[in-house]
């Protein structure tokens, strides 16, 4: 029982992981200050 706990924790680390960096490209890509319409101003 002990090992399915690890391995459910394990599972969980990774989902966050993974859902962390999505919802962090995600966010990224469509923030105000990532516009690509806009040209940089020099």
């Amino acid at each position: 029982m002990k090992s399915f706990f690890g391995l459910l924790l394990a599972l969980l680390i990774l989902v966050a992981v993974i859902g962390s960096g999505a919802a962090i490209w995600y966010l990224s890509d469509t923030a105000e200050f990532s516009r690509k319409d806009a040209p940089a101003k020099p």
